[in-house]
């Protein structure tokens, strides 16, 4: 073990966290950076760091190495610490950010008294302040903020600092600043679509699976749709949708099209994609279809002819469906469809699904 190593160990023991400044032969400094003090270098020196991070946030250290390898000017012996300014305790994230999470108060979380109050309104923009400019110094790219809406007072002050919302989930806002000046943010909105499915489910009948919700019905008859959840894929987000409406039971076989729209829920784009799915028909029967309660008024089979009269506007002679009449006489007719299969695309990470065309094939139709 070499002397940084045994340097950083002796940080990392103790209860709290210091920065500590250390020049010498080995032409380096060493800091922690949490919740107590920073030496803020000077704007003109630049710095190469390394990340040394643990499961506990009392063990979390940032190493920071001179890369001149010059010792501090000082002016006297007393002076080499310079200035020290406490922090806010923040952890490395994703693409050179870092993060503040302000903890729930009253110890919700376990958080000890010291911690709590960094993050009280007498102190806590101060010590934002301190925290955006050593990260500055650590040339990270943003600093996020986690505020539960509890806290949500210590929100106020941040505008000045020149914080944004990003985003609000649950009971949580994360706010986003961008740190650097020579080029813009590159921090992606959030959510900016919503995913949608639709399932085309055919029985050995020739009778195509359709509901009627209690409101809002464009047609007599549409097909179960729904949105997917988070981390749902749109295989199983079809099935799930199929089985919540209507109590069918049926397997994915593939994505005949799908369309992309704007503006819709929350001005938020959509893209919504019609999936076929082949019903589970056990030793022949073909159960009946249960509307799901609350949100669905009927379900049942419905003979693929008369389904293709009423989107095709040969019923009440007007426009029908054009999107579903397309699809069913220009993509089902045909056999076309885009297939799916599990493929893994990162070392490390599981596999995710993949879609490619299938090749055509006739379909028969009554």
């Amino acid at each position: 073990m070499n002397t940084m190593q045994r340097l950083n160990l002796l940080l990392r023991s103790s209860l709290t966290w210091w920065c500590a400044a250390f020049t010498g032969r080995f032409g380096c400094q060493v800091a922690a950076f949490a919740a107590q003090d920073y030496y803020r270098p000077q704007p003109s020196r630049r710095f190469n760091t390394r990340r040394t991070m643990a499961a506990s946030s009392a063990d979390c250290m940032l190493d920071v190495h001179n890369s001149t390898a010059s010792n501090l000017s000082t002016t006297n012996d007393d002076s080499q610490h310079q200035e020290w300014r406490k922090l806010l305790p923040f952890v490395d994230s994703s693409h050179n950010s870092a993060t503040i999470t302000v903890p729930l108060p009253n110890d919700d979380d376990g958080a000890d008294d010291g911690l709590q109050q960094l993050f009280h309104r007498s102190s806590f923009l101060s010590l934002l302040e301190n925290t955006v400019e050593a990260l500055r110094d650590l040339e990270k790219s943003s600093v996020w903020v986690e505020v539960p809406m509890s806290r949500a007072g210590l929100i106020e002050g941040m505008e000045a600092l020149g914080f944004e919302f990003h985003h609000a989930e649950g009971k949580m806002a994360k706010l986003n600043l961008w740190l650097r000046d020579d080029i813009p943010s590159k921090v992606p909105e959030f959510a900016t679509h919503h995913l949608g499915v639709g399932a085309v489910v055919i029985n050995s009948r020739n009778e195509i699976l359709c509901i009627r919700e209690l409101r809002k019905n464009y047609m007599p008859w549409k097909i179960p749709t729904g949105l997917s959840e988070r981390g749902e894929s749109i295989a199983k987000a079809a099935e799930r949708e199929v089985l919540e409406e209507t109590g069918i039971r049926a397997t994915f076989d593939s994505v005949l099209s799908f369309r992309h729209t704007h503006g819709l829920a929350h001005d938020r784009s959509d893209i919504f994609f019609v999936c076929r799915l082949i019903p589970v028909e056990e030793d022949g029967n073909i159960p009946d279809p249960v509307p799901q309660a609350c949100e669905i008024a009927d379900a049942k089979w419905l003979p693929l002819s008369e389904y293709r009269n009423m989107i095709d506007g040969k019923d009440t002679g007007g426009a029908g469906h054009p999107m579903m009449s397309f699809v069913m006489n220009h993509i089902f007719d045909k056999g076309h469809g885009i297939s799916q299969r599990e493929v893994g695309c990162v070392s490390g990470r599981k596999p995710t699904p993949m879609y490619f065309p299938t090749p055509s094939s006739s379909t028969t139709r009554d």
